[in-house]
């Protein structure tokens, strides 16, 4: 009892001393709440251990479900959570545990998972740091792995997705926009992606039952369906998208189906035969493609954003890439649009984003993340249409090739082709 009213009175203590604390921090409540946990765990019995292994969350709002898959395994003492999509997985970052609460940080996305773990399930909700206010329900329960329905307990189907089929999305604003989506079986599961020309929609996963075929997403950011219905055997009609918004889809199976080419949507304007800029990098210095550091080599200019999930895997890929290749006579330099026109935001962003994907190429900042201010910032440009925009410029600083977007390694065979190209045209350049 004595104990008790000892913990007690330290709380009761700790609580008068943060009050003042609790009204500056109004915008960020979510600090506070790490202060508070980290102590009333100190306070608290050792917690719950969660099962390890495969996991199955729904969110739920609005009447509608995104399903995940996720496995929980320990590091020490911490939890830590692996989204899984399509055989793709995502690591999160160590749980913060205190008693039967969790928070699931994913750094990278600049959200967290908050959950109560109580009856071997977990109960709570995703935000992002940035748009705390908005919260995305969820539940989660152990021991099960299946995405939308038991497999064995649904509708055989006589339909068969697999293939490519030519997309039309439906904007709110009424603009289409066209896509190629891939599908194809794993076992009793659907895996397949939806390509634009802007880029791709990552892992999606899913099921067939009966004529409805459903698919899912989501590694730590934003969760997306694509909820779908055959009519006849070469159509499909549904939407697509997230719990708050979603676009009417629309496909016709076309395996001659085909983006335009990524290299001929962004070029230079009339006139021009090199780009220049002149940005600070993440220190404060500026930076121009005229240094000296950057005369007489190649260089790879990419317009990014640590916001991207499509950034992210160009990322994942230019990050090993440039360790191998930097003694080429070649530099890569990533000119960033961010959510905040703010350096030191920029700066906290980009020390996880460098930490998650190996990022040792230079970095800019050029302010906040808007096509068209990035089009005016690097005026040389028709357009920028797409966070990424990888230019190619030879050594003698000529802008070579433009290509617009990123086929990530949820297309599959389309990646390869990049990566292929990519390396061909670098050798081209550094030969030269």
């Amino acid at each position: 009892m004595k104990v008790q009213l000892t913990v007690r009175s330290q709380q009761r203590a700790f609580l008068s001393t943060i009050r003042p604390v609790v009204k500056s921090l109004n915008a960020h409540w979510h600090v506070l709440i790490f202060s508070i946990l980290a102590f009333v765990g100190a306070c608290s019995p050792s917690p719950k251990r969660l099962s390890e292994g495969t996991w199955r969350g729904v969110f739920a709002e609005n009447g509608k479900e995104i399903p995940f898959n996720f496995s929980i395994h320990y590091s020490g003492s911490s939890p830590v959570l692996t989204y899984r999509n399509a055989g793709d997985s995502f690591v999160s970052d160590p749980a913060v545990v205190s008693g039967d609460s969790l928070i699931f940080p994913v750094e990278v996305y600049d959200a967290q998972m908050v959950a109560t773990h109580t009856n071997n399930r977990l109960t709570g909700y995703w935000f992002r740091n940035s748009d705390p206010g908005r919260r995305l329900p969820f539940e989660a329960h152990p021991d099960e792995s299946y995405r939308f329905w038991v497999s064995d307990q649904v509708a055989p189907s006589i339909y068969v997705p697999s293939g490519n089929w030519a997309v039309t999305l439906v904007n709110a604003d009424g603009s289409e926009t066209a896509g190629v989506a891939i599908f194809k079986s794993e076992s009793d599961r659907i895996a397949g992606t939806i390509m634009t020309s802007t880029g791709d929609y990552r892992f999606l996963e899913g099921q067939l039952s009966d004529k409805t075929l459903k698919l899912s997403s989501f590694s730590g950011g934003a969760a997306s369906l694509l909820d779908l219905d055959f009519v006849g055997a070469d159509s499909l009609v549904g939407t697509f998208g997230g719990i708050f918004s979603s676009r009417a889809f629309y496909a016709k199976r076309s395996n001659d189906s085909a983006l335009p080419d990524a290299y001929s949507l962004t070029h230079l304007k009339e006139g021009y035969e090199t780009l220049d800029f002149s940005f600070p990098d993440l220190n404060g210095n500026v930076v121009s493609l005229g240094d000296k550091k950057y005369q007489d080599k190649v260089k790879i200019v990419t317009i990014m954003g640590t916001w991207c999930p499509n950034c992210m895997d160009e990322a994942a890929f230019l990050g090993p890439w440039y360790e191998q290749n930097k003694d080429r006579g070649l530099e890569v330099i990533a000119v960033s649009f961010e959510q905040k026109d703010d350096l030191d935001f920029a700066k906290s962003r980009f020390q996880k984003f460098s930490k998650r994907f190996g990022v040792g190429y230079d970095v800019l900042f050029a302010g906040k993340a808007d096509k068209k201010s990035a089009s005016e910032k690097l005026s040389a440009l028709n357009a920028v249409y797409s966070f990424p925009t990888t230019i190619f410029i030879d050594k003698v600083g000529k802008v070579r090739k433009i290509h617009t977007g990123f086929a990530g390694p949820a297309t599959g065979i389309h990646f390869e082709q990049f990566k292929e190209e990519f390396n061909a045209l670098v050798d081209l350049l550094v030969a030269e």
